[in-house]
């Protein structure tokens, strides 16, 4: 290689780097201020709405996700991967697929609306309401498909700020929308006409804000031979994906009360958080970041774990704050309906610990051509939660041993991936172990605090949260530091 061409390589791998770290900078914090915004929000509609409203949302929600992924062939990670991404044709031929795809997903969610209704409508007649709530919300597939290919080329040149801001707009927005019509109608159709509309102004925005030319429907045949063979090992892993982030959820809404699976939704979504978080910064950093690197020929390894241990401190510190803060939390932000969502969020942040390393495994299995591994990581997680499903049905178990099956399967889960990342090369446990020391240690002393320890137990519930937020921090400040110190004197990532 020539002094011209090395000089080349190193300055586009310097710029990713800047890439990196600013598009890491603003996803981090608008997705702090998104979560403010999304907690108070649901806070207010707990207070605004019957229980049995958060179970068939989130029973709506699963079913859009499921479809949705049930259909997804990769369009923005083959736009992000392939050599052709910036090609009018490819990126046409992608956006026309986009589109017969949304509105496929419609048709296909209206069709499953009765089916569905009289299925939950057996264990709890308030599902019956799903007959016209997934209807509904299904329109918001239609509409996401119509989203401008310049959405895809963002992704592809890692222009994170513009995508964000976008974001931004649109869940302050729809905060707005959905309280005023939630406290207009009282219903959970409130919610659903909010995403609606929330949906038709991110489509506008992606026009209206992201350069690019006007697209015309396309379908290149070359084009789609590509985006099928590529994507047909993301099909199959996000299908598996959908059953494992979502079966708990659709699984215990045919074997517990809704209200009891509404108190469920509410912990998990919270729980959620940090797997949104990781996966955000997977899929707009990690994943394009890791192509390019690979491209220039950094070794997978090196580039894994430069890339680990930021994201691993994330997940670690937002894990033990919501351990040791949802007693105080749930005391303080919801009524005596919400207190057994105090028990299942511990549990289940546990588990979104050990599925948020499994997803930073999966990045470098994507990156290193190993998709299929993606689906047999989720494959092992339907499996033993289905076997322990068996298990459950067969007792008299209750809500909270069921959301301790889910922690034994993203401990198997977890495994497995392990095992996998061990096979690429990725044989390190060191950064798991020290966090998982970190994680134990600071929750068994932070739950402590408030049970055992008279002056912080006595204290009012947001003054717990404060000083356990405190403490929490200053616990994990060496680690902040550490990850702070070197980008500011070297600014690499």
């Amino acid at each position: 290689m020539t002094a011209t061409a090395l000089a080349e390589a190193e300055q586009e791998k310097t710029t990713l780097n800047a890439k990196a770290r600013s598009g890491s900078i603003w996803i981090v914090g608008a997705f702090g201020a998104s979560q403010v915004l999304r907690l108070g929000l649901n806070i207010a509609l707990a207070a605004l709405l019957f229980e049995e409203a958060f179970a068939l949302m989130a029973i709506v929600t699963a079913v859009m996700i499921g479809l949705s992924m049930f259909s997804d062939i990769g369009l923005q990670q083959n736009v992000v991967q392939s050599p052709r991404g910036d090609d009018p044709a490819f990126l046409n031929t992608a956006w026309t697929m986009q589109v017969i795809r949304g509105i496929g997903l419609t048709f296909v969610a209206a069709v499953l609306a009765w089916p569905l209704a009289t299925f939950y409508g057996a264990n709890d007649p308030s599902a019956l309401e799903l007959r016209w709530l997934v209807p509904l919300v299904a329109l918001t597939a239609a509409i996401d498909g119509l989203r401008s290919p310049g959405a895809l080329s963002a992704a592809r040149h890692m222009q994170v700020a513009r995508l964000t801001h976008i974001e931004v707009i649109v869940q302050i927005c729809n905060a707005g929308i959905t309280l005023v019509l939630v406290w207009f109608t009282r219903s959970v159709y409130g919610i659903a006409l909010a995403g609606v509309l929330s949906s038709m102004l991110y489509m506008a925005l992606t026009y209206w804000v992201l350069p690019g030319p006007r697209p015309r429907f396309m379908l290149e045949s070359d084009a789609m031979r590509a985006i099928i063979s590529f994507g047909k090992w993301i099909f199959l892993a996000t299908l598996l994906s959908f059953m494992a982030m979502q079966i708990d959820r659709l699984a215990f809404a045919a074997m517990y009360p809704l209200a009891e699976v509404g108190v469920y939704s509410i912990a998990m979504s919270l729980a959620m958080v940090v797997t949104a978080l990781i996966g955000r910064l997977q899929i707009a950093i990690m994943f394009p970041w890791y192509a390019r690197m690979l491209e220039s020929g950094m070794a997978l390894e090196q580039a894994y774990y430069k890339a680990k241990m930021p994201m691993l401190i994330m997940s670690t510190y937002f894990v033990t704050l919501l351990i040791v803060g949802a007693g105080s939390f749930f005391e303080l932000a919801y009524d005596e309906r919400y207190a057994q969502a105090a028990v299942f969020l511990p549990i289940l942040s546990i588990g979104i610990w050990f599925s948020s390393i499994g997803g930073m495994y999966g990045a470098a299995f994507l990156a290193a051509g190993h998709s299929k591994w993606i689906a047999l990581v989720s494959a092992v997680k339907v499996g033993s939660f289905a076997l322990l499903l068996v298990v459950l049905s067969s007792t008299d178990g209750t809500l909270a041993m069921a959301t301790g099956a889910v922690l034994v399967s993203e401990l198997a889960t977890f495994a497995m991936s392990r095992y996998l990342g061990w096979r690429l090369g990725l044989r390190s446990l060191r950064p798991e172990t020290t966090m998982l020391i970190m994680l134990a240690v600071c929750s068994a002393a932070g739950v402590s605090l408030v049970q055992r320890f008279g002056p912080v137990a006595g204290l009012h519930p947001a003054t717990q949260l404060l000083v356990l937020g405190a403490l929490t921090t200053l616990a994990f400040a060496p680690f902040f530091f550490k990850l702070v110190y070197p980008l500011l004197r070297q600014r690499d990532i």
